[in-house]
């Protein structure tokens, strides 16, 4: 049996987890926010999986996939934010506060998984970008602010195709974070 392995790494739309503190408090919230990763956008994915399944050349392959930055959540924030017009503040969750979410909302193993990605994350070991989507489907793979664009309605604005919105008044985006972004794998 033929066989091809993508291998994204986290995706973007893991922060749609946000969409709620920012719609409501203005807030991203996650744990290690400074440690910066190549996140992809399931929609690139999506592309190079058609590829690969309609062409030839790609049996016994691995592709790594990933988003043409990596950013930080600190800067995955800044970035939501100017999509959204407004100002958001990036608060860094400590190791206890996000493993209580985390145990809150999965069962243990997954939640002690996520935490053990999120310690990977903070190593370093997520931020190296790939060209694999580019290469693979002759279209470069979508940024942070391009996802944040086509999904401004989830977190409660517009986005782009508005036009910035004036900012306001509340709490500002910060680099107060001390290392990773996010709970995501």
């Amino acid at each position: 049996m033929e066989w091809t392995l993508l291998r994204p790494r986290a995706f973007m739309s893991n922060c749609l987890s946000w969409a709620g503190s920012v719609r409501c408090e203005g807030v991203v919230r996650a744990l290690y926010g400074e440690a910066a990763h190549a996140c992809v956008d399931p929609a690139d994915v999506a592309r190079v999986a058609v590829r690969v399944l309609t062409e030839e050349g790609h049996a016994g392959r691995a592709y790594t996939l990933t988003g043409p930055q990596a950013l930080s959540a600190v800067e995955q924030t800044r970035e939501l934010g100017a999509v959204l017009g407004v100002a958001l503040r990036f608060e860094e969750l400590g190791p206890a506060r996000a493993r209580a979410a985390l145990e809150g909302r999965y069962p243990p193993e997954v939640a002690e998984a996520l935490l053990d990605s999120a310690l990977r994350l903070k190593a370093g070991a997520k931020a190296g970008v790939q060209d694999t989507v580019g290469r693979l489907t002759g279209r470069p793979a979508r940024t942070f602010r391009q996802w944040a664009a086509a999904h401004a309605a989830s977190f409660g604005g517009l986005g782009d195709a508005a036009g910035p919105r004036p900012p306001q008044a509340g709490p500002r985006a910060s680099g107060t974070g001390a290392g990773t972004a996010g709970t995501a794998p």
